[in-house]
Protein backbone atom coordinates (compact mmCIF):
# COMPACT_ATOMS: atom_id res chain seq x y z
CA UNK A 1 0.00 0.00 0.00
CA UNK A 2 1.15 3.54 -0.76
CA UNK A 3 -1.28 5.65 1.27
CA UNK A 4 -0.26 9.23 2.03
CA UNK A 5 -1.53 11.97 4.30
CA UNK A 6 -0.80 15.68 4.09
CA UNK A 7 -1.70 18.24 6.76
CA UNK A 8 -1.74 21.90 5.74
CA UNK A 9 -2.06 24.26 8.70
CA UNK A 10 -1.75 28.01 8.13
CA UNK A 11 -2.10 30.01 11.33
CA UNK A 12 0.44 32.83 10.86
CA UNK A 13 0.56 35.71 8.37
CA UNK A 14 2.59 38.83 7.70
CA UNK A 15 1.89 41.72 10.08
CA UNK A 16 0.57 43.93 7.29
CA UNK A 17 -1.51 41.17 5.64
CA UNK A 18 -4.77 42.10 7.32
CA UNK A 19 -5.36 38.38 7.97
CA UNK A 20 -5.72 37.43 11.62
CA UNK A 21 -3.69 34.44 12.77
CA UNK A 22 -4.86 31.90 15.32
CA UNK A 23 -2.67 29.64 17.49
CA UNK A 24 -5.50 27.08 17.41
CA UNK A 25 -4.78 26.47 13.74
CA UNK A 26 -1.15 25.56 14.32
CA UNK A 27 -2.13 23.46 17.36
CA UNK A 28 -4.67 21.58 15.25
CA UNK A 29 -2.13 20.83 12.51
CA UNK A 30 0.36 19.48 15.05
CA UNK A 31 -2.36 17.36 16.68
CA UNK A 32 -3.31 15.86 13.31
CA UNK A 33 0.33 14.96 12.76
CA UNK A 34 0.52 13.25 16.15
CA UNK A 35 -2.70 11.32 15.55
CA UNK A 36 -1.55 10.14 12.13
CA UNK A 37 1.87 8.96 13.25
CA UNK A 38 0.30 7.04 16.15
CA UNK A 39 -2.32 5.35 13.99
CA UNK A 40 -1.24 1.90 12.69
CA UNK A 41 -3.10 2.60 9.45
CA UNK A 42 -0.99 5.68 8.82
CA UNK A 43 2.15 5.57 10.92
CA UNK A 44 4.23 3.54 8.47
CA UNK A 45 2.90 5.42 5.45
CA UNK A 46 3.10 8.95 6.79
CA UNK A 47 6.41 10.77 6.48
CA UNK A 48 6.31 14.18 8.21
CA UNK A 49 2.63 14.70 7.29
CA UNK A 50 2.49 18.30 8.59
CA UNK A 51 3.88 20.91 6.22
CA UNK A 52 6.41 23.34 7.67
CA UNK A 53 5.81 27.12 7.65
CA UNK A 54 8.26 27.59 4.77
CA UNK A 55 6.07 25.24 2.69
CA UNK A 56 2.74 26.76 3.68
CA UNK A 57 3.92 30.32 3.05
CA UNK A 58 3.17 30.18 -0.67
CA UNK A 59 0.67 28.45 -2.94
CA UNK A 60 3.63 26.97 -4.82
CA UNK A 61 4.99 25.34 -1.66
CA UNK A 62 1.62 23.81 -0.78
CA UNK A 63 0.94 22.57 -4.30
CA UNK A 64 4.37 20.99 -4.71
CA UNK A 65 3.83 18.99 -1.52
CA UNK A 66 0.28 18.09 -2.56
CA UNK A 67 1.34 16.85 -5.99
CA UNK A 68 4.06 14.72 -4.37
CA UNK A 69 1.57 13.17 -1.94
CA UNK A 70 -1.01 12.58 -4.68
CA UNK A 71 1.56 10.86 -6.90
CA UNK A 72 2.21 8.25 -4.18
CA UNK A 73 -1.21 6.65 -4.64
CA UNK A 74 -0.90 3.62 -6.87
CA UNK A 75 -4.05 1.54 -6.62
CA UNK A 76 -7.55 0.90 -5.25
CA UNK A 77 -6.30 -0.05 -1.76
CA UNK A 78 -4.40 3.21 -1.30
CA UNK A 79 -5.77 6.34 0.37
CA UNK A 80 -4.88 9.97 -0.12
CA UNK A 81 -5.85 12.14 2.86
CA UNK A 82 -5.48 15.93 2.68
CA UNK A 83 -6.26 18.08 5.73
CA UNK A 84 -6.46 21.87 5.52
CA UNK A 85 -6.79 24.03 8.64
CA UNK A 86 -6.76 27.78 8.17
CA UNK A 87 -8.73 30.65 6.67
CA UNK A 88 -11.13 30.19 3.79
CA UNK A 89 -12.61 32.89 1.59
CA UNK A 90 -15.08 33.07 -1.27
CA UNK A 91 -15.17 35.72 -3.99
CA UNK A 92 -18.06 35.57 -6.44
CA UNK A 93 -16.38 38.00 -8.82
CA UNK A 94 -13.31 35.80 -9.25
CA UNK A 95 -13.56 33.46 -12.30
CA UNK A 96 -15.31 30.28 -11.19
CA UNK A 97 -16.47 31.83 -7.92
CA UNK A 98 -14.70 29.23 -5.83
CA UNK A 99 -13.47 28.80 -2.27
CA UNK A 100 -9.90 29.95 -1.71
CA UNK A 101 -7.52 28.70 0.98
CA UNK A 102 -5.14 31.07 2.74
CA UNK A 103 -1.39 30.53 2.63
CA UNK A 104 1.18 32.32 4.77
CA UNK A 105 1.69 35.14 2.26
CA UNK A 106 -2.02 35.76 1.64
CA UNK A 107 -3.38 39.27 2.04
CA UNK A 108 -6.94 40.19 2.94
CA UNK A 109 -9.16 41.06 -0.04
CA UNK A 110 -6.42 40.14 -2.53
CA UNK A 111 -7.63 36.82 -3.96
CA UNK A 112 -4.61 36.35 -6.21
CA UNK A 113 -2.52 35.81 -3.06
CA UNK A 114 -4.71 32.89 -1.94
CA UNK A 115 -4.83 29.28 -3.18
CA UNK A 116 -7.88 28.42 -5.27
CA UNK A 117 -9.72 25.20 -4.44
CA UNK A 118 -9.64 24.51 -8.19
CA UNK A 119 -5.94 23.64 -8.05
CA UNK A 120 -6.27 21.60 -4.86
CA UNK A 121 -9.11 19.56 -6.34
CA UNK A 122 -7.22 19.01 -9.58
CA UNK A 123 -4.19 17.63 -7.74
CA UNK A 124 -6.28 15.34 -5.52
CA UNK A 125 -8.28 13.95 -8.43
CA UNK A 126 -5.15 13.13 -10.40
CA UNK A 127 -4.15 10.65 -7.68
CA UNK A 128 -4.62 6.96 -8.52
CA UNK A 129 -5.47 6.14 -4.90
CA UNK A 130 -8.78 4.31 -4.55
CA UNK A 131 -9.99 6.61 -1.78
CA UNK A 132 -9.32 10.35 -1.75
CA UNK A 133 -10.43 12.40 1.25
CA UNK A 134 -10.28 16.16 1.81
CA UNK A 135 -10.93 17.48 5.34
CA UNK A 136 -11.41 21.26 5.27
CA UNK A 137 -11.50 23.19 8.54
CA UNK A 138 -12.06 26.75 7.36
CA UNK A 139 -14.72 29.34 6.67
CA UNK A 140 -16.78 28.81 3.52
CA UNK A 141 -15.83 25.12 3.48
CA UNK A 142 -19.54 24.34 3.12
CA UNK A 143 -19.33 25.85 -0.37
CA UNK A 144 -16.77 23.31 -1.52
CA UNK A 145 -18.38 21.03 -4.11
CA UNK A 146 -18.06 17.29 -4.65
CA UNK A 147 -14.69 16.04 -5.80
CA UNK A 148 -16.33 13.74 -8.33
CA UNK A 149 -17.37 14.16 -11.98
CA UNK A 150 -20.46 16.20 -11.09
CA UNK A 151 -18.27 18.77 -9.34
CA UNK A 152 -18.29 22.38 -10.48
CA UNK A 153 -14.51 21.96 -10.53
CA UNK A 154 -13.97 19.43 -13.34
CA UNK A 155 -10.27 19.11 -12.65
CA UNK A 156 -8.11 17.05 -15.00
CA UNK A 157 -10.17 15.38 -17.69
CA UNK A 158 -9.89 11.62 -17.94
CA UNK A 159 -8.53 11.09 -14.45
CA UNK A 160 -9.94 8.66 -11.91
CA UNK A 161 -12.77 10.33 -10.00
CA UNK A 162 -14.26 7.49 -7.96
CA UNK A 163 -13.93 7.06 -4.23
CA UNK A 164 -13.82 10.66 -3.07
CA UNK A 165 -15.05 12.37 0.10
CA UNK A 166 -15.12 15.99 1.25
CA UNK A 167 -15.63 16.54 5.00
CA UNK A 168 -16.09 20.18 6.00
CA UNK A 169 -16.19 22.12 9.25
CA UNK A 170 -19.52 23.79 8.51
CA UNK A 171 -22.64 22.82 6.60
CA UNK A 172 -25.88 24.35 5.45
CA UNK A 173 -25.96 28.12 5.00
CA UNK A 174 -23.48 28.90 7.79
CA UNK A 175 -20.20 30.12 6.28
CA UNK A 176 -18.04 30.92 9.29
CA UNK A 177 -16.09 28.20 11.07
CA UNK A 178 -15.13 28.85 14.67
CA UNK A 179 -11.41 29.37 15.21
CA UNK A 180 -11.48 29.87 18.98
CA UNK A 181 -10.67 26.86 21.17
CA UNK A 182 -13.45 24.64 22.59
CA UNK A 183 -13.11 24.53 26.36
CA UNK A 184 -15.31 21.42 26.54
CA UNK A 185 -12.63 19.28 24.92
CA UNK A 186 -9.97 17.47 26.97
CA UNK A 187 -6.38 18.73 26.86
CA UNK A 188 -4.44 19.18 24.67
CA UNK A 189 -7.34 19.27 22.20
CA UNK A 190 -8.81 22.27 24.02
CA UNK A 191 -6.12 24.28 22.23
CA UNK A 192 -7.39 23.27 18.77
CA UNK A 193 -10.15 24.69 16.60
CA UNK A 194 -13.56 23.24 17.57
CA UNK A 195 -14.09 21.13 14.43
CA UNK A 196 -10.58 19.68 14.35
CA UNK A 197 -10.59 19.27 18.13
CA UNK A 198 -13.79 17.23 18.04
CA UNK A 199 -12.57 15.20 15.07
CA UNK A 200 -9.30 14.44 16.84
CA UNK A 201 -11.22 13.59 20.01
CA UNK A 202 -13.12 10.92 18.08
CA UNK A 203 -9.80 9.54 16.83
CA UNK A 204 -8.35 9.49 20.33
CA UNK A 205 -11.33 8.01 22.15
CA UNK A 206 -12.67 5.87 19.34
CA UNK A 207 -16.25 4.62 19.11
CA UNK A 208 -17.09 1.65 21.39
CA UNK A 209 -20.06 0.52 19.27
CA UNK A 210 -18.10 0.44 16.02
CA UNK A 211 -15.72 -2.01 14.34
CA UNK A 212 -11.90 -2.08 14.40
CA UNK A 213 -11.68 0.72 11.83
CA UNK A 214 -13.30 4.13 11.95
CA UNK A 215 -15.18 4.50 8.69
CA UNK A 216 -16.06 7.74 6.95
CA UNK A 217 -19.60 7.43 8.28
CA UNK A 218 -18.46 6.69 11.82
CA UNK A 219 -16.08 9.64 11.79
CA UNK A 220 -18.75 12.05 10.62
CA UNK A 221 -21.29 10.69 13.12
CA UNK A 222 -18.79 10.92 15.98
CA UNK A 223 -17.93 14.55 15.16
CA UNK A 224 -21.58 15.45 14.74
CA UNK A 225 -22.59 13.92 18.07
CA UNK A 226 -19.66 15.46 19.94
CA UNK A 227 -20.35 18.93 18.60
CA UNK A 228 -24.06 18.65 19.32
CA UNK A 229 -23.30 17.70 22.92
CA UNK A 230 -21.37 20.98 23.27
CA UNK A 231 -24.44 22.77 21.97
CA UNK A 232 -22.56 25.73 20.50
CA UNK A 233 -20.97 24.44 17.32
CA UNK A 234 -22.06 24.12 13.72
CA UNK A 235 -22.79 20.71 12.27
CA UNK A 236 -20.18 19.35 9.83
CA UNK A 237 -20.90 18.31 6.26
CA UNK A 238 -19.81 15.26 4.30
CA UNK A 239 -20.03 14.82 0.53
CA UNK A 240 -19.41 11.42 -1.01
CA UNK A 241 -18.76 10.53 -4.62
CA UNK A 242 -18.69 6.76 -5.18
CA UNK A 243 -17.15 6.35 -1.74
CA UNK A 244 -19.14 4.52 0.89
CA UNK A 245 -19.75 5.53 4.47
CA UNK A 246 -18.26 2.08 5.17
CA UNK A 247 -14.83 3.06 3.76
CA UNK A 248 -12.24 2.80 6.59
CA UNK A 249 -10.03 5.82 7.24
CA UNK A 250 -8.60 5.53 10.77
CA UNK A 251 -8.06 2.91 13.46
CA UNK A 252 -10.71 2.64 16.17
CA UNK A 253 -8.86 3.10 19.46
CA UNK A 254 -11.91 2.58 21.69
CA UNK A 255 -11.37 0.12 24.52
CA UNK A 256 -13.93 -2.59 25.24
CA UNK A 257 -15.70 -2.35 21.90
CA UNK A 258 -19.22 -3.74 22.03
CA UNK A 259 -20.23 -5.55 18.84
CA UNK A 260 -23.90 -5.44 18.00
CA UNK A 261 -25.68 -8.40 19.58
CA UNK A 262 -29.27 -7.85 18.46
CA UNK A 263 -31.13 -7.11 15.27
CA UNK A 264 -31.98 -3.53 14.36
CA UNK A 265 -35.73 -2.94 14.75
CA UNK A 266 -36.49 0.78 14.62
CA UNK A 267 -36.21 3.58 12.09
CA UNK A 268 -33.74 5.46 14.30
CA UNK A 269 -31.50 2.40 14.65
CA UNK A 270 -31.44 1.83 10.90
CA UNK A 271 -30.81 5.50 10.10
CA UNK A 272 -27.75 5.42 12.36
CA UNK A 273 -26.58 2.11 10.86
CA UNK A 274 -26.76 3.49 7.33
CA UNK A 275 -25.02 6.72 8.31
CA UNK A 276 -22.22 4.71 9.94
CA UNK A 277 -21.80 1.96 7.40
CA UNK A 278 -23.55 3.03 4.23
CA UNK A 279 -25.32 0.40 2.17
CA UNK A 280 -23.39 -2.56 3.56
CA UNK A 281 -26.39 -3.82 5.59
CA UNK A 282 -29.02 -2.78 3.07
CA UNK A 283 -30.04 -6.36 2.08
CA UNK A 284 -30.98 -6.99 5.73
CA UNK A 285 -33.09 -3.85 5.85
CA UNK A 286 -34.87 -4.69 2.61
CA UNK A 287 -36.16 -7.91 4.14
CA UNK A 288 -38.63 -5.57 5.86
CA UNK A 289 -39.84 -3.39 2.96
CA UNK A 290 -42.26 -1.28 5.00
CA UNK A 291 -39.52 -0.43 7.54
CA UNK A 292 -37.11 0.32 4.68
CA UNK A 293 -39.63 2.79 3.26
CA UNK A 294 -39.97 4.59 6.59
CA UNK A 295 -36.17 4.77 6.88
CA UNK A 296 -35.91 6.39 3.43
CA UNK A 297 -38.62 8.90 4.36
CA UNK A 298 -36.68 9.83 7.51
CA UNK A 299 -33.45 10.22 5.54
CA UNK A 300 -35.15 12.38 2.89
CA UNK A 301 -36.21 14.80 5.64
CA UNK A 302 -32.63 15.23 6.89
CA UNK A 303 -29.53 17.16 5.86
CA UNK A 304 -27.58 16.93 2.62
CA UNK A 305 -25.78 13.71 3.57
CA UNK A 306 -29.00 12.00 4.61
CA UNK A 307 -30.81 13.02 1.43
CA UNK A 308 -27.93 11.71 -0.67
CA UNK A 309 -28.03 8.43 1.24
CA UNK A 310 -31.80 8.21 0.74
CA UNK A 311 -31.32 8.54 -3.02
CA UNK A 312 -28.74 5.74 -3.05
CA UNK A 313 -30.98 3.44 -1.00
CA UNK A 314 -33.94 4.22 -3.23
CA UNK A 315 -31.92 3.46 -6.38
CA UNK A 316 -31.12 -0.01 -5.06
CA UNK A 317 -34.67 -0.76 -3.91
CA UNK A 318 -35.70 -2.16 -7.30
CA UNK A 319 -32.71 -4.51 -7.33
CA UNK A 320 -33.21 -5.72 -3.75
CA UNK A 321 -37.01 -5.96 -3.93
CA UNK A 322 -37.70 -8.12 -7.00
CA UNK A 323 -41.07 -9.28 -5.61
CA UNK A 324 -43.72 -6.72 -6.71
CA UNK A 325 -45.62 -7.23 -3.44
CA UNK A 326 -42.55 -6.26 -1.42
CA UNK A 327 -41.90 -3.23 -3.61
CA UNK A 328 -45.49 -2.06 -3.16
CA UNK A 329 -45.07 -2.32 0.62
CA UNK A 330 -41.87 -0.25 0.34
CA UNK A 331 -43.37 2.33 -2.02
CA UNK A 332 -46.52 2.59 0.11
CA UNK A 333 -44.43 4.19 2.86
CA UNK A 334 -42.61 6.61 0.55
CA UNK A 335 -45.46 7.80 -1.68
CA UNK A 336 -47.43 9.73 1.01
CA UNK A 337 -44.31 11.65 2.00
CA UNK A 338 -43.61 12.53 -1.65
CA UNK A 339 -47.16 13.67 -2.27
CA UNK A 340 -47.02 15.74 0.90
CA UNK A 341 -43.79 17.42 -0.20
CA UNK A 342 -41.60 15.51 2.29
Amino acid sequence: MASRALVIGVGSYDEDSGVHGYPTIDASARAYGTALTRDPRWGAATRTPVLEPRETRTADGVMRALHEAAAAGEGPRDTLLVVYVGHGAYWQDVPGGQVHFAVGSSRINEPWTWLSAWYVYRAIRKSKAGLKVLIADCCYSNMLPHLGPESALPGALGTRAQGTCVLTAVGGSVHNAWAGACENLPGPLDACTPFSGHLLNVLGQGMPDHADDLTLGALRAGIDEGMQECGVHHRPRMLLNDASEAAPLFTNHAKGRRPRTRALDTVDEWVRELLLNGERSLPDLMRRPDLAGRVVVRLKAGDEQRRDLARRVDRRAGELLPDPVDFVRYWGEIEPAMLGGG
